[in-house]
């Protein structure tokens, strides 16, 4: 079995040989877009693709190199250490696992359709699942209509949305069942209009309308329990979403003992201070825990252990990972003090984008409440 931060060291070197130089041409331009709400250029996505990033984790059979779980959460994490962009990451795992689903399919005509192109960085892709509200309210319908489709609706955040070509669309059939369905930027009575959110602007994110679309029925992806289908997508992300922000915290702690060690107060290198070391010691550690825990969960996966729905220890993983991120982005705003207030324009930045994290694939709140209900019914079931 190879040692887990023996495959660490291997997937720190081949990703920044690989795409050092693209995720630092990423990161260069993010205060900008940020400021502007624009995601990263499309010419960079498309080398994304032609380099292998964007088909790392998918099967051989359709140009992917088939990396495994724990390898693909590593590159993402290096992926964040690398590049200053906190959407970049979360744009491309949206991308990727589409294609997982849509490859799980086996279905020639989508795999040639829609994942080839976003494994190639041709085309962008977007979950279209979020209607503030719970999925059994969803207004977001599709109606038979002869052999085929109309869909109607409106899903209030799509992450990536600006960029994508196409849409894998969750909505509720005439009986109240769920299906999911691939709905195309340029079909008649598709409309995007971008988000305005408080943070990862770099996103892409956007509202998607859907005025009586027409939808051929080959569209239709998942005929039936597109609820269970659609909580596979956010079991995924629950880890993946936690993996880049890891990476960055990783950077904002190298970048806060740097500026610190250079930086003097009556004649001392602040980095000496007693409670100074021992910050940068609790920042240490909570980067090295979150990381043990993710990489524990993304082990479990990867040997296929893990619950397709939902997963205590992936959700577990992602509820520690997170409080963990924001531990270490707090601690960093108290270390550098005015200089991370005013003197640079990324430590803000990463604290409105990783806030945003609670929310993600189940705020924690939500998380907590099912762990507990979980630990409760698994006491049920032990011997008095």
């Amino acid at each position: 079995m190879v040692d887990v931060m023996d495959r660490r060291a291997e997937v720190v070197g081949f990703v920044g040989e690989r795409w050092g130089d693209l995720l630092a041409e990423i990161g260069s331009t993010a205060v900008a877009r940020d400021e502007a709400r624009l995601p990263a250029p499309l010419e960079l996505i498309a080398r994304a693709g032609s380099t292998g990033l964007l088909a790392l984790s998918l099967p051989r059979e359709v140009g992917g190199e088939g990396a495994d779980a724990l390898t693909w959460g590593m590159v993402l994490e290096q992926v964040g250490y690398l590049c200053a962009d906190s959407a970049f990451p979360l744009i491309i795992n949206h991308q990727i696992d589409i294609a997982q689903l849509v490859c799980e399919s086996g279905r020639s005509d989508l795999i040639e359709a829609y994942v080839i192109p976003v494994a190639q960085g041709r085309c962008g892709a977007g979950i279209a699942y979020t209607e503030d509200a719970d999925a059994f309210s969803f207004r977001t319908v599709l109606r038979r209509k002869g052999d085929d489709y109309v869909l109607s609706g409106h899903k209030t955040y799509v992450t990536g949305a600006l960029i994508s070509e196409f849409f894998l669309t969750y909505a509720l059939d005439e009986a109240g069942d769920m299906q999911a369905c691939m709905v195309q930027r340029d079909d008649p009575g598709v409309s995007v209009t971008a988000a305005e959110p408080v943070a990862m602007r770099t996103a892409g994110a956007a509202a998607v309308t859907f005025e009586d679309v027409p939808l051929p029925a080959g569209r239709i992806l998942v005929a039936t329990d597109g609820l269970t289908h659609a909580q596979r997508f956010l079991g995924y992300q629950r880890l993946w979403t936690a993996c880049a922000p890891l990476g960055r915290a990783q950077a904002v702690l190298e970048d806060c003992a740097t500026r610190l060690a250079a930086s003097e107060r009556y004649g001392e290198s602040v980095a000496d201070l007693k409670n100074v070391e021992a910050s940068l010691g609790r920042m240490y550690v909570a980067v090295e825990s979150a990381r043990a825990v993710l990489y524990h969960a993304l082990g479990r996966v990867a040997a296929g252990r893990a619950e397709l729905v939902f997963d205590p220890v992936v959700a577990a993983a992602k509820y520690f990972a997170v409080e963990q991120v924001r531990f270490v982005l707090e601690r960093a705003l108290g270390l550098l003090g005015g200089h991370a207030f005013y003197g640079t324009p990324h430590m803000g930045r990463y604290m409105r984008d990783f806030s945003g994290l609670s929310l993600l694939a189940g705020t924690q709140d939500i998380l907590e409440v099912n762990l507990g209900a979980g630990v409760v019914a698994r006491a049920g079931k032990l011997p008095a």
